[in-house]
C-alpha cells in the first residue's frame, strides 16, 4: 500500500492507495505547533481498521515548516522514509515557466493527475486556502496558471480586518441583493468569486487556444461546480497525481 499526503495550509488530506485504488482517506488540520508524535499516531490511527500498513510514502507540501516533522512522524509510525515532491522531482513533466523552482508541490501534481486523466490540453482549478488555476498543454508540459485568495480565505479576513463583520460559512445564497450583512457577505463571497472563477478560466481557454478539458478540486468545488458548466469534478485530483509521482519516482529509480 501507497500512504500520500497532501499538506495544504489549512488541512492535511491523507489517502492510501492499494495499487491505482484510493482505499482510504482522510484529513487532519494543519497545524505547525503538533509534534511529530501526535502526527505519528493520527496518521497510523486508521489503520487499526485495515489490513497491513503501508510500504512506501509520498508527500506533496506548500507548507515547508511542517516537512520534517512529518517526516519523522511518518518513520516514527511506518518506519518508512517518505518522497517530498518538488520541482526536482524525476517526473518526466517539462516546467515550462520562468521560475521552475517556485512551482509548488500540490500544482505540479494537479499537472501529473491532469496529464493522466485527459488527453490534451487542460486545466485544473483547485478550492483551497488559495483558488489556484494549473495549465498543461497539449504536449503534456506543465506551462502555469493563475492564483486567486480562496473563498474561506476572504470571508476569514473580512472578519479578522473589520470591526463588526462576522465569519461566515461560504454558501450560494438565493439573491444578490442581501437584506442582512450575513446575506451581503454571502452574495459577495459567492458571486463575486463565481465571476473571478468564469473570468480567469474563460481567458486561460482563449491562451490556450482550442479544446480544453477543465477538472476541479478542493473543497469548495462542488459549491462552484452547477454554475460552471463543462468542468468536472475530481474530488481525489491531488492525492492521485502523489499516487502517480510516486510510480515514476520508483520507476526512474529501478531504471
Amino acid at each position: 500500500m501507497l500512504l500520500a499526503v497532501d499538506v495544504g495550509n489549512t488541512n492535511l488530506t491523507v489517502g492510501v492507495f492499494a495499487g491505482d485504488w484510493l482505499v482510504r482517506q482522510w484529513r487532519l488540520e494543519t497545524d505547525l505547533r503538533r509534534s511529530s508524535d501526535w502526527y505519528a499516531r493520527a496518521l497510523k490511527c486508521p489503520f487499526r481498521k485495515m489490513d497491513g500498513l503501508p510500504t512506501r510514502a509520498v508527500v506533496g507540501s506548500v507548507v515547508p515548516g511542517l516537512d520534517a516533522v512529518l517526516a519523522s512522524a511518518i518513520f516514527k509510525a511506518f518506519g518508512l522514509k517518505p518522497t517530498f515532491i518538488s520541482p526536482l522531482s524525476r517526473l518526466g513533466l517539462k516546467l515550462s515557466v520562468k521560475k521552475p523552482a517556485q512551482v509548488g508541490a500540490d500544482r505540479i501534481l494537479n499537472a501529473l493527475a491532469l496529464r493522466d486523466l485527459f488527453d490534451g490540453p487542460s486545466i485544473a482549478i483547485d478550492f483551497g486556502t488559495a483558488t489556484t488555476f494549473d495549465c498543461v498543454n497539449a504536449a503534456g508540459a506543465y506551462v502555469g496558471g493563475a492564483i486567486l485568495l480562496g473563498p474561506n480565505s476572504a470571508a476569514r479576513a473580512l472578519h479578522e480586518f473589520t470591526a463588526k463583520l462576522p465569519l461566515i460559512k461560504v454558501r450560494k445564497p438565493r439573491t444578490v441583493i442581501g437584506k442582512d450583512t450575513e446575506h451581503c457577505l454571502e452574495a459577495g463571497l459567492y458571486f463575486g468569486y463565481l465571476g473571478m472563477i468564469r473570468e480567469v478560466l474563460a481567458r486561460t481557454k482563449v491562451e490556450m487556444r482550442g479544446a480544453v478539458k477543465v477538472a476541479a478540486t478542493g473543497g469548495l468545488a462542488p459549491l462552484f461546480l452547477k454554475d460552471l458548466p463543462g468542468v468536472r469534478h475530481e474530488p481525489d485530483l491531488t492525492l492521485n497525481g502523489l499516487r502517480i509521482a510516486s510510480a515514476l519516482i520508483s520507476a526512474a529509480r529501478a531504471a
